[in-house]
Parts: structure tokens; sequence; C-alpha cells
């Protein structure tokens, strides 16, 4: 996976997202995943996973994350790795995805 051309890719699904008004993003919340298959300039297939949900309910501040991947490439066959602690994943990493996350609040 060409990490450059993969979040261009992504980056432009993402100004979906970014442009939206924060009503509407609000409304996309709790829809599940937003999946797409987009293509690279190089050919190359990518599959992009995109979520919201509420990082801060009260304050109506919605979390974005987004994932992209080789679309040709299962999610069994990246290679994923965990760092423990007390037993609490709190480091995800794949050598053919990458991964992004950001909020929007009503300000914002």
């Amino acid at each position: 996976m060409n990490k450059e051309e993969a979040q261009s890719v992504l980056n432009n699904e993402l100004d979906r997202f970014r442009t939206m008004s924060h009503e509407d993003l609000v409304r996309t919340v709790g829809d599940g995943v937003y999946t797409t298959e987009q293509m690279g300039r190089s050919g190359e297939k990518y599959l992009i996973q995109i979520k919201t949900k509420w990082k801060k309910r009260k304050k109506r501040i919605v979390r974005i994350s987004a994932n992209i991947r080789n679309a040709e490439v299962s999610p069994q066959e990246s290679r994923k790795w965990n760092i423990p602690i007390l037993n609490i994943a709190i480091c995800r990493g794949s050598m053919s995805m990458l991964f992004t996350t950001f909020t929007r609040g009503p300000d914002d």
C-alpha cells in the first residue's frame, strides 16, 4: 500500500464529513459504519470505513474515526498487534492500514 496515496484518498473521502454542517454530522451518529471503495491514481483499490459517535453528547461533540486499507487485503491478513496494559488494548496498528480520527463541535 502506498501510504501517501492512501492518505490522499482517505482525506478526499473525509472532506465530505469535514464540510458537512454540524447538524448533518450529528444525524450520522449511530448509523453504523460508512464503507466505500475508492481507487487511487495508481489504480490500487482502497476500502474506507468511517464511523461517527459521540465524544461528549451534552456538548454535542462528534468524533469521526476513519481507516483505509488495501481492498484486496482482508482484515485477517493484515498484521496487527496490541499493546496490553492491565489487559486493556491501548494501541492497535497494522502494516496495511491507516487510521485517523478528529472531532467536531457545534462551534467548529
